[in-house]
């Protein structure tokens, strides 16, 4: 492999070396302080922002369970199930992303539906364990253990990003506990158009392996049209901690890619997909481009598809309220052709 060989037309052909990922992405490159109060800056942000995320939760009556699945304590938020429940929604974050980033989704739904939001393995306050596989496959295997556990026979799965794309694995290899699938901005796909992201990682660098507080605010700005305001204590910690969690993303990062280059899975298995359908995105997204809204419709095509303006990659934490409408009309839609 040389530098100057487009990475992705190398994914195509084959798996690249980790080594060369490393050297490429300059993963072991230092951390670039903010300044020499920031030890102090972080642990104000840190609890910033836990008290600011577990008062949000209880507002809207979601509550941290936890439970040993797979030799992970998988952490998960869940509000008490209604008397006259619709139904179990599962709602799956994407690479990077926590629990926390469905709250002010799942807000929408909790009077109605018993909601499920999993910190994924790697992730939140269930952690990273080096060596485990994270596969898509291995990650839905966990969240079917997690179903067992909460004894839900069939759920709503909802995922973004790297949560769609476990969402589809879930679909194709259990698709009787998955009464739907949402999609809103859902990896898995191989791009047939270049993105933000994408050039980024030919450029040498992975936005997701950060280094510094002007990387992440860049990272941010990728992944969000309008970003939501956070006090600059907050910004440096989460900075920090995705800098100090490089390794992990790495990891994980590297698993998703292997599952989709150079071949696939998803689009040789895609014909599986029975359930109603749903696929959301933002005109934005500058981490997956928006052709693969209409690739995935092309590949789904009992699926609704939904186009979101002035959105990108989070449309559940960018427009909430506006995602839900379309959430919820879809949900009725699957309960009036039910009955």
């Amino acid at each position: 492999m040389t530098a100057i060989d487009p990475l992705v037309q190398q994914l195509h052909q084959h798996i690249i070396a980790e080594q060369a990922l490393r050297e490429r992405w300059h993963l072991d490159a230092p951390w670039l302080s903010s300044g020499p109060l920031e030890g102090l800056t972080i642990a104000a942000g840190r609890v910033m922002y836990r008290q600011a995320m577990r008062q949000e939760a209880r507002l809207y009556g979601l509550h941290t369970k936890h439970h040993r699945i797979d030799r992970f304590n998988m952490h998960w938020l869940a509000n008490k199930p209604p008397k006259k429940s619709r139904g179990t929604l599962l709602l799956l974050h994407g690479l990077s992303a926590e629990k926390a980033h469905w709250l002010r989704f799942a807000r929408y739904f909790t009077q109605h539906y018993h909601v499920i939001i999993p910190d994924m393995a790697g992730h939140g306050q269930t952690g990273y364990r080096a060596g485990e596989d994270y596969s898509t496959a291995r990650q839905a295997y966990r969240l079917l253990q997690l179903m067992d556990y909460l004894k839900i026979d069939r759920a709503h799965v909802v995922g973004n990003s790297m949560g769609g794309f476990i969402a589809t694995r879930l679909a194709t290899m259990a698709g009787h506990r998955v009464a739907s699938l949402s999609l809103f901005d859902a990896a898995g796909l191989q791009a047939r158009t270049n993105s933000v992201l994408e050039a980024a990682l030919e450029s040498g660098r992975n936005p997701f392996l950060l280094h510094s507080l002007a990387e992440f605010d860049q990272f941010m700005s990728m992944a969000a049209v309008k970003l939501q305001w956070m006090p600059y204590q907050v910004r440096v910690m989460l900075a920090k901690q995705y800098s100090d969690r490089r390794e992990r993303w790495f990891d994980i990062f590297r698993h998703m890619q292997n599952e989709i280059y150079p071949d696939s899975w998803l689009a040789d298995e895609i014909e599986r997909i029975k359930q109603p359908t749903l696929i959301l995105w933002g005109e934005q997204d500058r981490l997956l481009d928006i052709d693969m809204l209409a690739h995935f419709g092309e590949l789904i095509p009992q699926a609704k598809t939904v186009m979101l303006r002035n959105t990108g990659h989070m449309p559940m934490m960018e427009r909430p309220a506006l995602s839900a409408r379309y959430y919820r009309r879809f949900l009725a839609e699957i309960a009036a052709s039910s009955s």
